[in-house]
């Protein structure tokens, strides 16, 4: 009998990567998009009509899961809309009804360093149409009232899926999957009982530039700032978004950077004073001896 790994995320935390890995794998049965290796109801007939012996684990893959909001899975989010989400009550609901569905599953959470993940996460901001400019939004990072206040709370994902699950819950640095990715998979293959199988060679969905950083939300702006009509602005900024998404802009930006240079956005622009907001959301992995190496990073 398969068992099921449920990996919840986070976002900018190598998931694309890893997901590439569960789809190639011979021993696993992932859909993008689908539930424990299923694309959809009709799938559950299909596969358990023709099943494959060669599978021994079912996975179900979505970094929204982790942090959820109205338009995971969408490419095109509208940010005004985001305003006032209660994160906590979202992610205990997803964690809750995950538990009822699947309470013998394995789940793995994947965490960042928190100025990397605020670097990262900024990119993939902009590059799915966020207009803010990163010198607007980083003083709010942390605060009572921002997002990211629980959305890195590591300490409070892990309590609530360790009530949950147990010790089947498994917790990676995503800084390990950087540095030795085959180490990275030869402990996930462990946790799993399954053999072992190459991580991909490629990197995959890769960040912006800092320059590109800069210069996105810039567009995003200007395009709502277009004096046309509701509906005709709303199509032209989702071809833009999706364009951003792509990173399909970088040729125009370079031309805009050498007209008017425009300082890169990168981790150095991230306070001090804005990192201590997260001390101490990341206890639980002190510990831990594979973020031994990463401690400067949880602020450990």
């Amino acid at each position: 009998m398969s068992g099921h790994l449920i990996h919840i995320g986070y976002a900018k935390a190598g998931s694309t990567y890893l997901q590439r890995w569960f789809a190639a794998n011979p021993q696993i049965q992932y859909a993008e998009g689908g539930i424990a290796g299923y694309r959809d109801i009709y799938d559950v007939a299909r596969q358990s009509a023709d099943p494959d012996p060669a599978i021994r684990c079912r996975v179900s893959s979505s970094e929204g899961l982790a942090t959820p909001h109205p338009f995971v899975g969408l490419r095109d989010i509208d940010y005004r809309r985001m305003h006032g989400l209660q994160l906590p009550d979202a992610q205990a609901a997803v964690c809750h009804g995950l538990a009822r569905l699947f309470p013998e599953a394995s789940v793995l959470l994947v965490t960042r360093g928190f100025r990397s993940m605020m670097l990262s996460s900024y990119s993939q901001y902009v590059r799915t149409g966020g207009p803010d400019e990163f010198f607007a939004l980083r003083e709010g990072f942390g605060s009572e009232t921002h997002p990211s206040r629980h959305a890195w709370d590591y300490d409070g994902l892990i309590r609530l899926y360790r009530k949950a699950f147990g010790e089947r819950l498994i917790v990676l640095p995503y800084e390990l999957l950087r540095d030795d990715s085959e180490r990275f998979i030869r402990i996930l293959e462990a946790e799993l009982g399954l053999d072992h199988f190459p991580p991909p060679s490629q990197r995959v969905n890769e960040g912006l530039s800092g320059v590109e950083i800069r210069w996105y939300p810039r567009l995003s702006r200007l395009l709502r700032r277009l004096p046309v009509g509701a509906r005709l602005q709303q199509r032209i900024f989702v071809h833009y978004s999706r364009a951003a998404t792509d990173n399909r802009l970088r040729h125009l930006i370079r031309l805009l950077q050498r007209l008017s240079p425009a300082e890169p956005v990168t981790e150095a622009l991230v306070s001090a004073e804005v990192l201590e907001r997260f001390r101490g959301k990341a206890e639980a992995l002190r510990r831990e001896p594979l973020y031994a190496p990463y401690k400067e990073e949880y602020l450990l």
